[in-house]
């Protein structure tokens, strides 16, 4: 299972404000853990996988935003991974999340 992650401010949950990710040095560390490595890859293989040309196509409401928002979240922490870009072209037709910039 591949788990997104989202900026803190954004979701309502218990889970997602337990888990939000607090800062742009926040994202860069939780990436250069080798356990999360492999996670952005992953969310890419899984969508990218798929026929779908939207992310709504794909998952559900929340998750499509999720999408969205943890793909800036991470492209904003590491520009020159291009994962994150990859992403968001084919999903939100390129187009950052701009309630996780604005908390950024």
């Amino acid at each position: 299972m591949v788990r997104l992650s989202a900026v803190a401010g954004l979701g309502q949950s218990a889970t997602s404000r337990r888990y939000a990710i607090t800062s742009l040095g926040e994202a860069r560390a939780y990436l250069a853990q080798s356990r999360a490595r492999p996670a952005p890859a992953g969310v890419r293989d899984v969508v990218t996988a798929s026929d779908a040309s939207s992310a709504a196509q794909l998952l559900d409401g929340i998750d499509a935003h999720k999408l969205r928002s943890s793909m800036t979240l991470f492209l904003r922490a590491a520009p020159a991974k291009q994962v994150f870009a990859e992403v968001l072209d084919r999903f939100s037709d390129a187009t950052a999340d701009p309630a996780t910039d604005a908390l950024l």
